[in-house]
């Protein structure tokens, strides 16, 4: 049994987490906001330790990692996406959600009395921002936004900072991933939803191209950094290195929902086609790790969960 703690754990790949661990018999702390819904983990709330805290009160923090001494710890918390404004009010929310929680979570783990045995940190592929793809490691990162900045800065910091810490991190920078329990704006989430409800769906830039992979596969590359970090990189992808166009995507979303074609209407944006995608040669080597689900199979296990979530909430008469 490894003593495991989750920041982030109320969220999409932060609550996969808690539930893999429970699975192989860890004891998981979930460390979560005040403001943080549990729903995500209403079915595994009475096995997890919930902890409540701002992840910049490095006191209170440290405080937890005395009293649940982690062996592991996953930074899943992040604000996924904050957009700019001229008055740089985006850019600042970016620096207090993705970079100061970071450190004020680094820090407690490193004076507490027993520091883990590893940090792994959840960074995203949108550090790379306008780098040829696919993606590797030793590119120089060129974020197009204060996401992917702030996320970079982050990355930097743990670089900067490895060799002084009691414990080996690594941050492991992941491609968009999808899979049941997802909800809220990201793509794949949005699209299901709209077309379950029969609601019409504008995508801005269909030519775009992403790497979509599983929560499942990232959860189980996430379970092998924390297990044997040293075998890793500071800086590690996890992704499935193909190319899927976003026109794909929704083209094969429309078939599984059933929903009607005219529901989707695509925008014609000036400017290049973006592309994220990661090469995974790294982790491929270092780990028995590749991606298991296809990209068919895991969008229709989606459609399937968002189906069942609509009819439980009809049935047991909440708004769908």
């Amino acid at each position: 049994m490894t003593r495991v703690l989750i920041t982030g754990a109320t969220g999409f790949i932060g609550s996969h987490l808690v539930r893999t661990c429970l699975t192989r018999g860890d004891d998981v702390t979930a460390l979560v906001r005040p403001s943080s819904s549990l729903e995500k983990l209403s079915d595994v709330s009475s096995s997890v330790e919930v902890v409540r805290a701002e992840l910049t009160d490095v006191a209170y923090v440290q405080s937890i990692f005395e009293t649940c001494q982690p062996q592991v710890v996953f930074h899943a918390a992040a604000q996924i996406k904050v957009q700019a404004n001229a008055a740089l009010e985006g850019s600042f929310e970016s620096v207090q959600e993705n970079l100061l929680t970071l450190l004020g979570v680094l820090k407690a783990a490193t004076v507490c009395k027993s520091p883990p045995r590893s940090f792994i940190r959840l960074g995203t592929n949108a550090e790379y921002g306008g780098n040829p793809v696919p993606y590797v490691e030793a590119q120089r990162e060129q974020p197009r936004d204060s996401y992917g900045a702030s996320m970079l800065a982050g990355t930097k910091y743990l670089e900067m900072l490895r060799l002084r810490l009691p414990f080996t991190v690594v941050t492991a920078r992941l491609s968009l991933t999808y899979g049941p329990g997802q909800t809220g704006t990201q793509l794949v989430p949005y699209l299901v939803d709209n077309l379950l409800r029969g609601q019409a769906v504008h995508i801005e830039r269909p030519d775009d191209v992403r790497d979509f992979i599983h929560v499942n596969d990232v959860v189980r590359a996430l379970l092998l950094l924390a297990d044997n970090p040293s075998a890793g990189s500071p800086v590690i992808n996890i992704g499935t290195g193909t190319a899927t166009k976003v026109r794909d995507v929704v083209e094969d979303l429309v078939k599984l929902t059933g929903a009607p074609a005219e529901l989707i209407e695509y925008g014609s944006p000036p400017g290049p086609v973006m592309k994220l995608v990661n090469d995974p040669s790294l982790i491929k080597s270092r780990y028995p790790w590749a991606p298991k689900t296809a990209l068919k199979e895991g969008l229709r296990d989606t459609v399937e969960w968002s189906r069942n979530v609509m009819r439980s909430k009809v049935l047991t008469g909440q708004s769908a």
